[in-house]
């Protein structure tokens, strides 16, 4: 195990955080809607979501086990330092997009890694969501322009917009009460 999170704890605090977002984005719609069309070119945003991502990841790959290749860490967090910087400069394009999906796939893990060696079913509501997650990364760093069609489609109508949203209430509320109640 990589993390040392119960699946408890990261079922309260990925339900809290889908319940906090999407109920931002409900009530406070014009200006979330705003905010996300302008999410996947966002230079800003990139930068600081690639920067979270590259630390994660240099991170991961100064704390895990590498085996018979421990005696290379320094080079492979190098090399991860590397390309967080050589993505900035030479693949801006979606960098915001990209540099999310590589968070939902690194977030993913965390997920995994709680829910590891437990027996329960109810389990499977936290695994399977951390495989829609993988799937959502994967697409994101693979064609970005897909979500940027995604947003557009989604907030086209503010009825459709906040329709959307309510799913995610009511899963995050789910994961609390998984969290608190059941496991």
């Amino acid at each position: 195990m990589i993390y040392s999170f119960s699946l408890p704890q990261v079922s309260v605090w990925l339900g809290f955080a889908l319940f906090l977002g999407h109920a931002w984005c409900f009530f406070d719609y014009a200006r979330c809607a705003a905010w996300w069309k302008t999410f996947p070119r966002s230079d800003r945003m990139g930068g600081i979501l690639l920067a979270v991502a590259t630390g994660w990841t240099a991170w991961l790959a100064g704390t895990i086990n590498l085996m018979e290749y421990t005696k290379y860490r320094p080079l492979f967090i190098l090399g991860v330092i590397g390309l967080g910087v050589s993505s900035w400069l030479y693949v801006r394009e979606f960098i915001a997009v990209r540099s999310l999906g590589i968070l939902l796939l690194l977030g993913a893990d965390v997920l995994l890694d709680a829910a590891f060696l437990r027996y329960d079913a109810a389990r499977l509501v936290v695994v399977s969501y951390a495989y829609v997650l993988i799937l959502e990364g994967m697409f994101m760093v693979g064609a970005p322009y897909l979500l940027r069609d995604v947003i557009a489609w989604a907030l086209a109508n503010p009825a459709r917009g906040k329709g959307l949203l309510v799913p995610g209430i009511v899963f995050g509320l789910l994961l609390m009460a998984l969290g608190i109640f059941v496991y």
